[in-house]
């Protein structure tokens, strides 16, 4: 499914209780939807469809009441970084988006920009069936009589451990962002849900699966938790973090010899209107975490005495030869 309003979305779910799979290709779209006046009802049913075991209810004159007892909704799109950068300085400074909506999306990456790589192979039709196989066969599961599995007795040793750590070094910590309590805060379901899913998709194909979670499955679970946590922190730093976000965007252009090779002015810099480095005061305090890691140092100029420094020369070994 692609596009409905949430009421056709609830009738349809009556029909399918087990879920629905929502794809949108461009979530801006979407958050731009429900930000608008009158849609309160719509933000509250998707906020609904999270844990999908929550009931709702839709009372119309022309339709009568629709009552579905369980809304469970996966939400898969894409964004830009900068539109999402942009919704989540809404949602962290108590906007009307500080509803709680965009910490439900936790299997969050943030792209890992690399090298180029041309990959031109044919398809593996082997993995291609084999994953058909898994989605088929789990979909094919009667929701009325769900398969309720348990962790194992080391699956459930190493869980409470994994728990332990996130509850004490995390989330009560005290040194993170609330924004970031909140987010990490729905690990506390999503590691073991994974789990269980690891542990169906093997059952799924054909490679075992028990009524029980094995400490293997446990063991991908929480490693999956923390490589969404490195993108979780890269996500929210765009906002908690703009200087060193910007710093990080000047090293890019310092190091691939776009300001020259010696020096530079700040000046120079933010007539590029690269991200996060459009104004003086960005780029002087960018070029200031800069200075801390011996990236640039400030050149003196006697005849700006008391302002701040204009120019800086480039560490040579910084950049690419």
């Amino acid at each position: 499914m692609q596009d409905s309003t949430f009421e056709k979305l609830h009738e349809i779910l009556v029909e399918n209780p087990s879920g629905v799979f929502v794809l949108r290709d461009e979530l801006t779209g979407w958050f731009s939807e429900l930000d608008r006046p009158g849609r309160e009802g719509e933000r509250a049913f998707y906020l609904t469809g999270w844990n999908g075991t929550t009931g709702h209810a839709i009372d119309r004159i022309g339709r009568g009441s629709v009552y579905v007892p369980a809304v469970c909704i996966s939400l898969f799109g894409g964004i830009q970084p900068a539109r999402l950068r942009t919704y989540l300085r809404d949602a962290l400074e108590g906007g009307p988006s500080d509803d709680g909506l965009i910490q439900r999306f936790q299997v969050l990456v943030w792209p890992d920009p690399g090298k180029w790589v041309l990959v031109d192979r044919p398809p593996d039709a082997k993995a291609e069936a084999l994953a058909r196989q898994v989605f088929e066969r789990l979909v094919s599961l009667p929701a009325h009589e769900p398969r309720i599995l348990k962790f194992s007795a080391p699956a459930q040793e190493l869980h409470d451990a994994w728990l332990k750590e996130l509850e004490t070094a995390k989330l009560r910590s005290r040194t993170l962002h609330p924004a970031l309590v909140a987010h990490f805060a729905k690990y506390r379901s999503l590691m073991p849900v994974l789990a269980a899913l690891f542990e169906l998709s093997d059952w799924a194909a054909g490679l075992g699966g028990d009524e029980s979670i094995s400490l293997d499955h446990t063991q991908q679970a929480a490693g999956f938790c923390e490589y969404l946590e490195s993108h979780g922190r890269r996500v929210y730093s765009c906002i908690l973090a703009p200087e060193l976000r910007a710093a990080r965007e000047l090293a890019v252009h310092i190091a691939a010899g776009e300001l020259g090779r010696e020096k530079f002015t700040v000046r120079q810099v933010y007539r590029h209107h690269w991200s996060g480095l459009v104004t003086p005061t960005d780029v002087r305090g960018a070029v200031d975490i800069l200075e801390d890691a011996h990236w640039v140092r400030p050149l003196p100029d006697e005849k700006a005495t008391g302002r701040p420094p204009e120019t800086y020369s480039i560490n040579p070994r910084v950049v690419k030869r």
